[in-house]
């Protein structure tokens, strides 16, 4: 795509169990550090995480939040579901503008506005299973040290976010005036760009709705 801002995130290899979090923590991250729009200022709530050891930022939307929610479900179902390329894959967040399309024959066809995309956060994640003991007590330390190494690469991944976000602005159109949120698509992709299946989806109307952009 020309003329998108893209990044990508220090790529997560991550236990089947800590998936959820890390996508959610960074997601979430994403689109607050990208509402500077809407009638309001954005409240964004500091949440400590229930599995990792840092905290975050949430969006006060509800509707944001849900459909954030449900990305996250389906992303992590990629995995548990054996649909992801051998154990990896990539969450795709992209934010974009609309236009309205000339009118003509095919435009009426295709219907709706044209979606212009300005920039895009890629989420490369690679599964890596706990190693497992014949003794629980080995087991338990596996999990700590398993826990204190994914927290520490999402925490390393959460800075990338915050740094990129601030330092890239020139590219940005004007806020939007009807959500907080600039609207996006959330889809996801093997680590070579190819579409995984049906999962692709967008956000719903607080942010946008359709397929993913090409």
């Amino acid at each position: 795509m020309l003329n998108v801002e893209e990044f990508v995130c220090p790529e997560l290899q991550l236990a089947p169990c800590h998936i959820k979090e890390a996508v959610r923590t960074l997601l979430h991250t994403i689109v607050v550090v990208r509402s500077i729009g809407g009638q309001r200022p954005v409240e964004p709530s500091p949440v400590s995480s229930e599995v990792l050891d840092l905290t975050y930022m949430r969006t006060d939307e509800s509707e944001v939040e849900e459909e954030l929610e449900l990305r996250v479900q389906q992303f992590a179902e990629l995995f548990e579901k054996d649909l992801a390329n051998a154990g990896r894959a990539q969450l795709v967040c992209s934010f974009y503008t609309t236009k309205s399309r000339k009118q003509s024959i095919w435009n009426m066809l295709v219907g709706g506005d044209e979606r212009i995309v300005f920039e895009q956060w890629r989420l490369p994640v690679i599964v890596q299973p706990m190693r497992r003991y014949p003794n629980p007590a080995d087991n338990l330390k596996e999990e700590a040290n398993v826990q204190t190494a994914t927290s520490q690469q999402v925490q390393q991944a959460l800075h990338f976010v915050i740094g990129k976000a601030n330092a890239k602005v020139d590219h940005l159109p004007p806020p939007p005036q009807a959500q907080a949120t600039y609207k996006f698509d959330v889809h996801f992709a093997s680590m070579d760009g190819r579409s995984l299946g049906g999962l692709a989806s967008s956000c719903g109307s607080a942010t946008g709705s359709g397929p993913p952009p090409a």
